[in-house]
């Protein structure tokens, strides 16, 4: 019995870079059916075709232990609770209900392992090492420990460290921090920023820079945000900030 959604596979033949248009060859041999269905459009489902490292396989393994060490469950139990919930959460289509560390596309386990990671800073899941050097995707981890208040180096509670400086005699509460960049930092972190400088300290910790503050965590922060400038009424204040 034919299933109502037919899933057939191709290959990519040519790509125009002017119109952005993928030219896909596949073989379709019930010509019957393309008929009686009346096909006129597809969706297509992109495959990973870059072979699993060892690593990547291995990064998730380590931090799954270290859930396992925290919570006395063990790996396995870890593993099988984690893909559950990374199935059900994220939802990607065309996943296995059962996708393999093994054999499963790159793309998948670096989503996987960004879930992870996000799993442990929203549960103070501690680790034997810092969680920045086994990230696939840095500014996605910086983003997580921003939103959690986690500093990115060792994962303390952070204070939010300004990248774009917000200077002397400019008040914090009035100016705009929207589109500013930023860092979580811990306050012995934070002190270092101040005395390595920020370019000694971004070599040191493998860093290209902050994330840029949006509307959500400017929320989280309490800070000024641009849809509240033009309602911002005029402060003779001169504040002076330690960034």
């Amino acid at each position: 019995m034919r299933t109502p959604v037919d899933v057939i596979t191709g290959r990519i033949v040519d790509y125009d870079e002017r119109s952005g248009e993928l030219t896909i060859k596949a073989r379709y041999p019930d010509w019957w059916l393309a008929v009686k269905r009346e096909y006129r459009q597809c969706r297509i489902q992109l495959i990973d075709g870059r072979p699993l490292s060892t690593k990547q396989r291995n990064v998730c393994y380590k931090l799954m232990r270290e859930i396992a060490e925290s919570t006395g469950h063990g790996v396995d139990r870890v593993k099988e609770e984690m893909k559950a919930k990374f199935i059900a959460e994220e939802m990607f289509d065309g996943l296995d209900d059962d996708f393999s560390l093994s054999d499963a596309p790159m793309s998948v386990i670096c989503a996987f392992q960004r879930f992870i990671v996000r799993f442990m800073l929203d549960y103070d899941i501690p680790a034997c090492f810092p969680l920045l050097q086994y990230v696939d995707d840095v500014p996605d981890y910086l983003y997580s420990c921003l939103a959690r208040k986690k500093c990115c180096i060792c994962g303390q509670h952070s204070d939010l460290h300004h990248v774009d400086r917000v200077g002397m005699g400019r008040n914090r509460n009035e100016i705009i921090h929207e589109g500013m960049e930023a860092l979580p930092l811990c306050r012995q972190h934070h002190n270092e920023v101040h005395s390595l400088g920020e370019r000694r300290f971004f070599e040191r910790y493998h860093l290209d820079g902050g994330v840029i503050l949006d509307k959500t965590l400017c929320d989280i922060y309490k800070l000024h945000k641009m849809e509240e400038e033009e309602h911002a009424e005029p402060s003779d204040f001169d504040g002076t900030v330690d960034t």
